[in-house]
This record gives structure tokens, sequence and C-alpha cells, in this order.
């Protein structure tokens, strides 16, 4: 079911883990039988940014963390080369790429490069939304 189906961009999963909310993602990952999807791509910058120096402060251990996004989703490997999706940031490409390899029907980012292409992304991929945290949590936490 398209409806259940996810792909978190990193800013996602960053604001759950340094607020340390990470429960309540997996909570309602569990209770409402979303299927989340990863990549290698977006764990190994998902560890990347947990180091950053700037996110010392919030004492993330981030060989934990990255046990506990492996264990709430799936991963799977993109295929390659991937589409121009997002223009202003190439980087963002491979989470729409994941989204579209997964047949995934949500993008939950706040990244402003995707979602800038909001607009021109569902009008070609009519299966595919995007939308942003707040979006998301108001679906569920309602």
């Amino acid at each position: 079911m398209r409806s259940n189906r996810y792909v978190f961009d990193n800013n996602i999963w960053i604001s759950y883990f340094i607020t340390n909310q990470q429960h309540k993602i997996i909570n309602t990952i569990d209770a409402y039988e979303i299927e989340v999807f990863t990549c290698d791509e977006l764990i190994k910058e998902f560890e990347t940014v947990l180091k950053y120096p700037y996110l010392k402060k919030f004492s993330i251990d981030v060989k934990k963390s990255i046990k506990i996004l492996k264990a709430i989703t799936t991963n799977f490997k993109l295929v390659y080369p991937i589409k121009n999706y997002v223009p202003d940031d190439k980087d963002d490409n491979y989470v729409v790429a994941l989204a579209l390899q997964t047949n995934a029907g949500f993008v939950t980012s706040g990244d402003k490069h995707i979602l800038s292409q909001k607009e021109i992304l569902q009008k070609k991929f009519t299966k595919l939304k995007i939308i942003t945290k707040a979006e998301f949590e108001k679906k569920f936490y309602v």
C-alpha cells in the first residue's frame, strides 16, 4: 500500500534524534505499519551530519543512532545513474530517487531545495507526495 511507504530526508531523522524524540517516530512507524526506506547514501549522510561539531552538544551516540535507523527502515540499493530531480542541490537527488525507485508514496523533508521542487515533482510523478515533518505529524499524531 503506497500510502504507508515513506522516505524521510536526513533533516527529519536528525530532528528526531537531536530532540531525543526517536521513540516518537519508532512508535508511529510501528503503530501505523509504515514502511520507511533508506539507502546507503542516506545512512552515510546521517552519520556524517551527526558528527558535525555543532551537534556535539546533543551528545548523540552515533553508532547507536545508526543501529536504530537501520532497525526501523528497509534498506534499498539505489540504481544508478540518478536523474537530476533537484537542480539547486544535486546531493538531494538520491532522496527523490529512493522514493521513486521504491514506489514510496511520500518524501518527508524540510530541505528547501526539495520543497522548492515539490510542485514540479508531484506533477511529473503523480503518485509521489512531498510533505513536511509538520504535515507528517499532523497526519499521524492528531
